[in-house]
């Protein structure tokens, strides 16, 4: 073969090696276009129907796929044993994995194997409509989702709480800020356990807000209920401009679906980041217990994540010596979702509380054969978050 044929073969060769690259490289574009977006699982009315029981595993599945990374609202997670009770519990692993092409076909790197497995075949998508196979028979259908972050509300604080259930479901408390300060407690059959602070980054933190800010709270229902019993309570309270604008009371995940997914990222958080602890609950916090407001025979009870937004309040608050006229006697309100022993019996308080008088402004913890401590919010926590037909007579077993 003279030089010349060996120089025209070769460029040849490299024309078609060039040519396969690109259209690999175009159907690789073209294949992450028709999939990237946020979606939703479409449940076939033959597959699901209401009387099924509210299963986590029956939750309605989400994902935003990007260019390089799979979201799946409802997280990963893998067995794990409870240090506290030696049994098995669920390990929060994240919720995005990266994925590669191949032709029409779509790999994942699994978060349990580290592995790269298949995933999906691409099938058609028309409009916003995303067909995707895991087999020759078996075909999944999502529908696009919108969202326009820019016409939703923000909030300046989330509070986020559950209160435990007939069980070993987790007993927490999670505050986090626009600044990305977090307070959090590990009440129960969580690790860690007690109060710890910590900071997370602006990409963490927006994350987690944008998750809320999708569901949008403020036009959702004050409350969401299960018809089972021995399921947790979830609570979560919105502050705008220093001020409660909802709060939201779901009992068993009975919420929607973008409210149920935004629970997720903010009920693992402690799991990913390095919280410092906080040597005693000051000022002092119930155990297992939330705060009650009593006055002229009428209650307020607080929800579970509002007493610990009043908590993370008194928090920042000035102690005083400044003496006030008490209006209303604070007392512990017993958390009837979780029936059990105490599942954090080293957390000690500083003092042992007698009573917890305030008008709003000020409150005073007097303490058995301690001196009492007060605090000064700075403002006056029921008027501006509470209206006075909040106040309700107390039922028997609330008297």
């Amino acid at each position: 073969m003279t030089t010349r044929n060996i120089i025209f073969f070769s460029l040849t060769i490299l024309l078609i090696s060039c040519n396969v690259n690109d259209d690999s490289q175009k159907k690789d574009k073209l294949l992450r276009e028709n999939i990237c977006g946020d979606w939703e699982k479409v449940i076939s009315k033959e597959n699901y129907s209401d009387d099924m029981p509210n299963l986590p595993f029956l939750f309605q599945q989400g994902m935003t796929i990007s260019n390089d990374s799979i979201e799946f609202y409802l997280g990963f997670f893998k067995n794990d044993i409870d240090s506290i009770t030696g049994k098995r519990i669920s390990l929060y692993l994240g919720n995005t994995i990266p994925y590669k092409t191949d032709n029409d076909t779509i790999i994942s790197k699994s978060p349990l194997t580290e592995k790269w497995e298949f995933k999906w075949k691409f099938v058609s998508r028309k409009n916003d409509t995303l067909k995707l196979a895991i087999n020759d028979t078996t075909i999944l259908t999502y529908k696009r989702l919108y969202y326009n972050l820019d016409t939703l509300p923000d909030f300046d604080q989330i509070i986020y709480s559950s209160s435990g259930c007939y069980g070993l479901c987790p007993i927490i408390d999670i505050s986090l800020d626009k600044k990305g300060f977090i307070l959090f407690q590990g009440e129960g059959y969580v690790n860690p356990l007690g109060f710890y602070s910590s900071k997370v980054d602006s990409r963490t933190k927006k994350y987690i807000f944008d998750k809320f800010r999708r569901a949008n709270p403020i036009k959702l229902l004050d409350e969401y209920a299960v018809s089972h019993t021995d399921d947790q309570s979830l609570t979560t309270t919105f502050i705008q401009n220093g001020k409660i604008v909802k709060t939201i009371h779901d009992y068993g995940m009975a919420g929607t679906n973008e409210l149920i997914w935004a629970y997720i990222p903010i009920a693992n958080i402690h799991n990913n980041i390095k919280l410092v602890k906080l040597p005693f609950d000051e000022p002092f916090y119930p155990k297992l217990r939330y705060f009650t407001f009593k006055k002229d025979g009428l209650i307020l009870p607080l929800e579970k994540s509002e007493c610990f937004y009043l908590w993370t309040e008194l928090k920042k608050a000035k102690q005083t010596d400044e003496q006030f006229k008490s209006k209303y006697k604070i007392t512990f309100r017993a958390n009837y979702d979780y029936w059990g022993p105490d599942p954090n019996k080293a957390r000690q308080h500083k003092f042992e509380i007698k009573t917890l008088t305030t008008d709003g402004r000020f409150y005073k913890f007097e303490f058995i054969d301690e001196k009492p401590i007060t605090y000064d919010l700075g403002y006056n926590f029921i008027d501006r978050n509470f209206k006075i037909t909040d106040f309700r007579k107390p039922n028997e077993w609330e008297k």
